[in-house]
């Protein structure tokens, strides 16, 4: 419950739109409830007066009954328009909320997640959060709230009648829905499991859907699919069975504290204690209430689940930040030269890669990396970026990069990494990523020198074509190119390069390498620092290094 609490906390800027969605839903019971009330009364009053002759002032009720109708049906809209709205920009707020929290732990933390589990977790698992507020918070309120305006009300008329509605109203607003939340517990729980399992189940097969197709395994992840989606399902069919059983609760209470009003009020009548048209304003108001109370059970049905997707949303948010950032770092590197003294890294916790590497590669200098698969190559890349720790000493420009903020330090460097991501977008937008306010000629540039001009100019849409989702629609040696010009598009003083020319043809790889080199001789002062296994690429480097 204290990470539901949390959940406010977050949402503290909206508390606003969050008050004003509680104090519309408390008008709208309270005008459904006085319109069914002073209805019953008008009617019952004016039944007396035409049978006694007594003159009756019909003027007023009448315009309130109007005035009631009215209140109830704007107020209902006003009610569902700023929920929602509440409901819309928390959602927003949180969401990025948990992406800044998510940037940080990526890649170290995160790798260790599938993708379909992190992407259902900031994506439904957060939707489903919106219950929290919309049918869970708000609902308890505005029940809790009514129903003690509702006593006040009838306590005012009749007494006996506020005592025994208490009785009926603490069944149904308190014991039904600690009986409907004890039942929907393990349901709701499983639920919220389950439907995460099955969309990481289905991201997961869609991904590798080809591998699945070439190895014949397609039958075997669509049963396990479809037992995880019956599971789902099973879930689901309980809590509609506990919901069915809350609402036949509801409605027998209520129906016996009707019954039992009727008793108390014309018991009351006939001592002459309260006028007949009361009774009748009694007992339909006494009906009306139980909408506050049954909104209680229905909101407390959806607290399991929504508790466990707080906690799975929580669980990552609050998971430590494998490499820490130094925000507050005032000093700045004199130059950009590199600097590893005694370096030791890993992957995984207890199993070294890379044990006292030390190398240096001075400003304007160039280095490359080479040796077989596993040595380190790639880690000693990721550890430069701060993407993840280690042990010993890595300088830019004399200053410990611990020591630097990680917005300083990742402004000095442009890198292509191993496995390059395209966005959803045009050759354009992926290659202004790099400096979005670069002109058309400098993106020219970029594209010459990782040898794209040629394919571009031979696109219809040139530029503006689409690469597709994460570069579907481009060969995976136009995606390389396509990050590379990125990178160089960035033009800063540190390049760092992965397997810049893996999935090129040798004539291509040879002209790309001669570009680059063509470049970096003309910007001496780029310090760059290569990890390749192909021979073409060690013409890249004044020095070669073999690891």
């Amino acid at each position: 419950m204290i990470r539901l609490l949390r959940f406010l906390e977050i949402s503290r800027k909206q508390w606003l739109w969050m008050v004003a969605g509680i104090v519309l839903g408390v008008a709208v019971i309270a005008a459904n409830t006085l319109l069914m009330a002073v209805s019953g009364w008008f009617i019952a009053s004016m039944a007396v007066s035409g049978s006694s002759g007594v003159a009756f002032n019909y003027f007023f009720p009448s315009a309130g009954i109007r005035f009631l109708a009215i209140a109830r049906t704007v107020g209902r809209y006003a009610e569902r328009l700023v929920t929602h709205e509440a409901t819309f920009r928390i959602l927003a707020e949180l969401r990025v909320w948990l992406f800044k929290r998510f940037e940080p732990l990526s890649p170290a933390c995160l790798e260790r997640y599938a993708g379909g589990d992190v992407a259902g977790r900031l994506r439904a698992d957060v939707d489903a959060l919106e219950t929290l507020y919309l049918k869970i918070f708000a609902p308890l309120a505005v029940g809790i709230i009514s129903i003690a305006a509702a006593l006040v009300f009838l306590a005012w008329f009749s007494p006996p009648s506020a005592l025994i509605m208490l009785l009926f109203l603490l069944l149904a607003g308190i014991g039904l829905p600690l009986v409907v939340r004890s039942l929907s517990e393990e349901p709701g729980r499983r639920s919220a499991v389950l439907a995460a399992e099955l969309r990481n189940s289905v991201t997961e097969g869609l991904q590798g859907v080809e591998e699945l197709i070439l190895l014949g395994a397609i039958e075997r992840q669509a049963v396990v699919v479809d037992n995880l989606s019956a599971g789902v399902i099973r879930e689901q069919e309980r809590l509609g069975r506990i919901n069915a059983l809350s609402l036949a609760g509801m409605s027998l209470f209520a129906g016996a504290g009707v019954a039992a009003v009727l008793l108390t009020g014309s018991m009351q009548v006939a001592a002459q204690q309260i006028p007949p048209p009361n009774l009748v304003m009694l007992l339909l108001f006494s009906a009306a209430i139980f909408e506050a109370a049954g909104l209680l059970p229905a909101a407390l049905l959806m607290l399991p689940a929504a508790r466990e997707s707080a906690d799975r949303v929580f669980e990552l948010a609050d998971a430590p930040i494998p490499v820490p950032d130094n925000p507050l770092s005032g000093e700045m590197p004199a130059d950009n030269g590199i600097c590893f003294t005694n370096v030791s890294a890993s992957y995984l916790p207890g199993r070294p890669v890379l044990r006292d590497i030390s190398l240096t590669v001075p400003t304007g200098g160039s280095l490359v990396l080479t040796g077989s698969s596993g040595v380190g190559k790639s880690l000693l890349l990721e550890i430069l970026l701060r993407f993840r720790n280690y042990e010993g000493s890595i300088t830019v420009g004399g200053v410990e990069i611990r020591d630097l903020s990680k917005e300083t330090l990742l402004g000095m460097i442009a890198a292509v990494p191993q496995h390059p991501h395209l966005f959803n977008g045009s050759i354009r937008d992926n290659i202004m990523l790099g400096n979005p306010s670069a002109d058309e000629q400098l993106v020219l540039q970029a594209l010459s020198d990782s040898c794209l001009d040629a394919w571009v100019a031979g696109l219809p849409s040139g530029l503006d074509t689409a690469v597709g989702v994460g570069g579907s629609a481009v060969s995976g040696g136009e995606a390389r190119r396509i990050a590379l010009a990125r990178a160089l598009l960035k033009d800063v003083p540190i390049l760092l390069l992965d397997e810049p020319t893996e999935g090129l043809d040798a004539a291509t790889e040879r002209e790309v390498v001669a570009r680059l080199n063509r470049r970096l001789r003309t910007t001496r002062d780029t310090t760059v620092l290569v990890v390749s296994h192909r021979p073409a690429c060690l013409g890249l480097g004044d020095t070669v290094l073999r690891l």
